[in-house]
Parts: C-alpha cells; sequence; structure tokens
C-alpha cells in the first residue's frame, strides 16, 4: 500500500462507511488505544464506531484529515496524519461544542494476502485536543 491508499482510507471516515467496511477482512483486529477502543472481527461495531466521523451538516460539525506519512510495504503500513474537527457535543467529557481542534495521530495496518484489512491501530494526542477545550494547558509544539 501507499500514501495515496491510506488518504483515500481515511477519506472514507467522512464520506461513507459502506465503501469502507470492504476493505476491511472478515478476520480483523482494530484498536484505538485513547479511546480504549478494541475490536475483534465485528464489522457492525467497527461500522459504529466510524459512524460517528460522518459529515452531514458541516456548520454543526465535520472531520477533516490528512495523511502527510506514510512507511511500509502491502503487508504492514504505518502512517501519520492529522484530524481536524469542530465537535457537534461535548468531547471526551468536555464541553467541546462548536469548538475546532487539531491534532495528530499515528496509524499501524496490516493487510492480508487479498489486500484486506486485518490489523488497525491508531493512537492520537489527547493532550492537544484538551489543551485546545481548555481542559488542560495548551501544550506548544
Amino acid at each position: 500500500m501507499h500514501r495515496s491508499w491510506a488518504q483515500y482510507w481515511i477519506n472514507l471516515f467522512k464520506e461513507g462507511t459502506d465503501e469502507l467496511m470492504k476493505l476491511y477482512s472478515p478476520q480483523f483486529l482494530f484498536e484505538d488505544v485513547n479511546f480504549g477502543l478494541r475490536i475483534e472481527n465485528d464489522k457492525n461495531a467497527l461500522r459504529q464506531f466510524f459512524d460517528n466521523f460522518q459529515n452531514t451538516d458541516e456548520s454543526v460539525s465535520y472531520n477533516k484529515f490528512d495523511v502527510f506519512d506514510y512507511v511500509g510495504d502491502d503487508r504492514l503500513g504505518h502512517f501519520q496524519w492529522t484530524w481536524e474537527t469542530k465537535h457537534a457535543s461535548d468531547f471526551l467529557g468536555v464541553p467541546a461544542a462548536g469548538k475546532v481542534t487539531k491534532t495528530r495521530g499515528m496509524t499501524t495496518m496490516g493487510w492480508n494476502s487479498d489486500g484486506l484489512i486485518i490489523l488497525e491501530r491508531s493512537i492520537w494526542d489527547a493532550v492537544a485536543v484538551y489543551g485546545q477545550l481548555g481542559a488542560v494547558p495548551p501544550v506548544e509544539h
């Protein structure tokens, strides 16, 4: 896989979970380290999680993703991305409605011999988000 594939994949978060689900093998492991979320072989649960990123009314909320680095091959890859979001409601217990935050994250992904995702593990900078929401002192990068 490559950077343009990773950008295609991450754009599907906001554009449509039907197409996104086609990219996953029936046997997969998904982990979002920050949310403490682990989903194994359950595409319905994965779809429910990804539905949170759908852009509907951008005046209320939106999600923008950009992949800016990629290393790997057709079996295992690692990429870095930015995520900008306008929050529709509280975020992880912090008042956030109407606020825009931006952070960086990383995803490690593995594919089977058919090119379907069998591993996805992501982690992102939650401290930056909390700082932008005023829950902790802002961190300067």
